[in-house]
């Protein structure tokens, strides 16, 4: 009897205990339910003591805030719009979207307007950007371009010297300003000058030993006589005949209003001819040297290298120039199986 009442009460045991947990099931998901359509706010909220009824979907339109319509599936590139100024000066730009603008002055003039007596020119102007200028010490130049957050650069090629500098669109007039006075307005100090030569050098001995870096040079002076012979990497002697005065002389002959060009993109065309031409119109016109003249001719260039490797190019003279880039080909080929 006393086991018969024990199990009994066991029963019952399991029975309330059963009841308890389904209650406790019940009451769990109520909370969940309350908590889901009754929102504490969040940190916020418990920060405050405030708190929110049921959160808002989320297409819910947000008083007081306007929201642009979507692009459209195709977008019309900005058009570019040119003007010439009275001294043959040539401002381009076209409009884009997004907050930065890129302003350059590009200058028709290269290593195929050096002369025997200015060989390595434009690769000292290059080194020579963004320094001291007439108005402007190196510091001031340096830090008039980082107060802005702007980034400047320079390269020259064989019929090209570029001069860029991009930054936000709010920023354009100072852009223009600093630009076109480095280009302009180079002080060319003795100092600056020896100093990059300095540098020219090191860098070139650096480059001898790698005959890659003379690949291009090679080329053009195995296959071509006149201007494009000129090298864009120029020899230590040719270096070391450069000063201030000849660069002056170069820039004076080669710097004139019909070889320059101030393109922007991601600004206003009418408001950059104003900011530009009161600084662009007083350039000279006269028209400096003549259009370089070179001829291809062919020929056989030779260079020993400290590596184990060297190289030989050769090209022949043909009416179709593409048989010397057959011969550079072979020359990689040759290269890469060495390797």
């Amino acid at each position: 009897a006393p086991s018969t009442m024990y199990r009994a009460a066991s029963g019952l045991g399991a029975l309330k205990h059963g009841a308890d947990t389904q209650l406790l099931n019940i009451a769990v998901r109520s909370a969940s339910t309350s908590v889901a359509q009754r929102s504490s706010g969040g940190f916020l909220g418990w920060l405050t003591g405030a708190r929110s009824n049921a959160l808002p979907p989320p297409d819910f339109a947000l008083p007081g805030v306007t929201i642009p319509p979507p692009l459209a599936d195709h977008v019309e590139p900005g058009k570019t719009k040119i003007t010439t100024l009275s001294n043959g000066v040539k401002i381009a730009s076209e409009t884009s979207p997004g907050s930065a603008c890129s302003v350059g002055v590009y200058v028709h003039c290269g290593s195929v307007y050096e002369t025997p007596e200015t060989l390595g020119a434009t690769q000292l102007l290059k080194k020579l950007a963004f320094t001291t200028t007439r108005n402007r010490s190196q510091l001031r130049v340096v830090r008039e371009i980082g107060a802005i957050g702007g980034s400047a650069k320079a390269s020259a090629n064989r019929e090209l010297m570029s001069y860029s500098y991009g930054a936000l669109k709010t920023y354009m007039p100072e852009m223009v300003e600093v630009l076109v006075d480095c280009v302009r307005n180079p002080a060319l100090l003795d100092w600056e000058v020896k100093e990059e030569i300095m540098k020219l050098k090191a860098e070139l001995a650096e480059a001898s030993s790698n005959p890659e870096a003379f690949l291009l040079d090679a080329l053009h002076s195995s296959g071509y006589s006149g201007a494009l012979a000129n090298p864009l990497i120029a020899s230590e002697a040719s270096i070391s005949r450069l000063n201030t005065d000849v660069l002056e002389e170069f820039l004076a002959l080669n710097y004139t209003s019909p070889r320059i060009v101030l393109a922007a993109s991601g600004v206003d065309h009418n408001e950059l001819v104003s900011i530009a031409e009161p600084l662009l119109s007083d350039i000279p016109t006269a028209t400096g040297t003549g259009k370089p003249k070179s001829v291809y001719v062919g020929g056989e260039y030779r260079r020993a290298a400290d590596s184990s490797v060297g190289f030989m190019i050769s090209s022949h003279s043909s009416s179709h120039v593409c048989d010397i880039f057959y011969d550079i080909h072979l020359f990689l080929l040759w290269f890469l199986l060495e390797k």
